[in-house]
């Protein structure tokens, strides 16, 4: 051995780095790594007997797959961001959904199927009405990113490091 790389390792200087790494491991963060969904709609605000239209993005991170975000009044200087859990969004889909500061439940208005969504932050509380065809899309969207049930294997490090300590 004469102390010079190429004596025991490959071009890049790793010497069998494939048998201690498998490449299932190294590909996992980059394979891992779902593309984001984002549905932007006219929401209205429930004030008084009026709707208040209100522009308004539903997003999903595949990398926090548990997890919607709603940005009210999107790309304007005041926005109000609200997440919640996307099981949440789709069982109030079908009935009234959440106990605490979010509830979520289908209607009807003129006809046309809405879904509610009220959120309370201390005293203060807001009742949305959204389309129940775009929130239908937009879960759907979600679920071809992350199905429902693997969410645990998009959590972002945790997979590969639990490859890792499998393989140990």
């Amino acid at each position: 051995m004469t102390g010079k790389a190429s004596d025991t390792d490959d071009e890049r200087g790793f010497a069998h780095m494939e048998h201690r790494y498998p490449q299932a491991v190294r590909a996992g963060w980059v394979d891992n790594q779902p593309e984001p969904v984002t549905c932007r709609t006219i929401v209205h605000l429930l004030r008084g007997q009026e709707y208040l239209p209100v522009v308004t993005e539903f997003h999903y991170d595949g990398t926090d797959p548990y997890s919607v975000c709603v940005i009210f009044n999107a790309h304007t200087d005041m926005t109000v961001e609200w997440t919640f859990g996307r099981e949440l969004l789709l069982s109030g889909q079908k009935g009234l959904s959440g106990a605490g500061d979010v509830q979520i439940w289908p209607s009807e208005i003129y006809g046309f199927g809405v879904v509610f969504i009220s959120l309370r932050s201390g005293a203060e509380m807001e009742v949305a009405a959204a389309p129940a065809k775009m929130i239908d899309v937009f879960l759907e969207r979600t679920l071809k990113v992350v199905p429902l049930g693997e969410e645990e294997r998009h959590l972002g490090i945790d997979s590969p490091v639990s490859q890792l300590l499998d393989e140990i």
